[in-house]
């Protein structure tokens, strides 16, 4: 399976470990409650994160931020700025591993403003908390052609456009008129298309920075065709895809081969941990048969990682982002055991 999720929405710089914030962070924070609820934002304390990620395992989130308008993200990293609070952008949530711990951060979402959708033309403008399959419902209905394939991808646009996302010969990326962010400083910038670079699932619009609003050049098209495409691509997933919650593809496809080959080939499939297993559908998904910890996840991953390198000397990338107590993203797939 060739992954087309964009489904995680990760901007803060998460690449390097963060520094556990103190308890004396977490009261500077709490004293811009006010601040932030003047520029809309909602904060909830101590919020489960397993029911906002597809594979449904996680703790609670130290605080999570809903932002409904490009005001309340500049607040929101303003004041987690100030504090010195470590910080991520979750959408979906579909391609993320949460600690069972949960995170000592705060998660931002994009809701109300940042989710609506808009159409003019041919092109379509929407708030980087609006779901893909929204943004492709939309285009499809109105005869717009460039994201037709696009509608199975649990994502935001916000993190389909950081991650590039693509699926059967379509990437979003393809059809980016312009973007607005906000910059990890608060600073607003309105990024054109030739502005933003980006290639196979990955873009500069994930570079610790919020995707607030984007809009979409299309192109018109019979709306009939267009629902031919996005059934067939339905289906090609559904076959592809299991049922069981997941966070789709693990690794990343290594230059000129598949993961998923090279880990059937190894006799991933079936392999279990706890209450996670290696799917029987497709050697490169985890699912979660109910009960499953981010512990057994992980060791998952390790053991993947290790049979596919010691069998064909590879080592695979991890598209999976697997997060340490503060947000941050475990780029080694070994590392989760040391």
């Amino acid at each position: 399976m060739r992954s087309g999720r964009g489904r995680l929405y990760l901007t803060a710089p998460v690449l390097k470990a963060n520094r556990m914030p103190s308890p004396g962070d977490w009261d500077l924070f709490r004293r811009q409650h006010e601040t932030l609820a003047a520029d809309g934002v909602t904060v909830a304390e101590h919020e489960p994160l397993a029911s906002h990620t597809t594979l449904r395992i996680g703790g609670p989130a130290r605080v999570l931020l809903g932002c409904g308008r490009r005001e309340g993200v500049v607040a929101a990293l303003r004041a987690v700025r100030e504090a010195g609070i470590p910080w991520l952008v979750l959408g979906l949530g579909a391609n993320v591993l949460v600690p069972d711990e949960g995170l000592d951060a705060a998660v931002l979402t994009l809701v109300g403003e940042l989710a609506s959708i808009s159409r003019e033309g041919a092109r379509i403008r929407a708030g980087g908390g609006a779901q893909l399959a929204r943004v492709v419902r939309e285009s499809v209905s109105a005869g717009l052609a460039g994201v037709e394939c696009l509608g199975g991808i649990p994502s935001t646009l916000g993190g389909a456009l950081a991650m590039n996302a693509g699926a059967y010969g379509q990437e979003i990326l393809d059809v980016l008129g312009w973007a607005e962010v906000v910059e990890e400083d608060g600073t607003v910038r309105r990024l054109e298309r030739w502005e933003v670079e980006g290639g196979y699932r990955w873009s500069v619009l994930s570079k610790g920075r919020i995707v607030t609003l984007a809009e979409l050049a299309l192109r018109a098209e019979d709306p009939e065709v267009l629902r031919a495409h996005v059934q067939q691509a339905r289906e090609h997933r559904q076959r592809a895809i299991p049922k069981e919650p997941s966070a789709g593809s693990v690794f990343r496809n290594p230059a000129g081969d598949y993961a998923g080959r090279l880990l059937e080939l190894a006799g991933c499939k079936g392999l279990r941990r706890g209450r996670a297993e290696v799917s029987q559908l497709h050697a490169n998904v985890i699912v979660n048969t109910g009960g499953a910890r981010a512990a057994d996840v992980r060791a998952l991953v390790a053991e993947m990682a290790a049979r596919v390198h010691e069998r064909f000397g590879i080592r695979l990338e991890l598209e999976l982002k697997i997060l340490d107590g503060t947000g941050g993203v475990l780029a080694d797939p070994q590392a989760p055991l040391a």
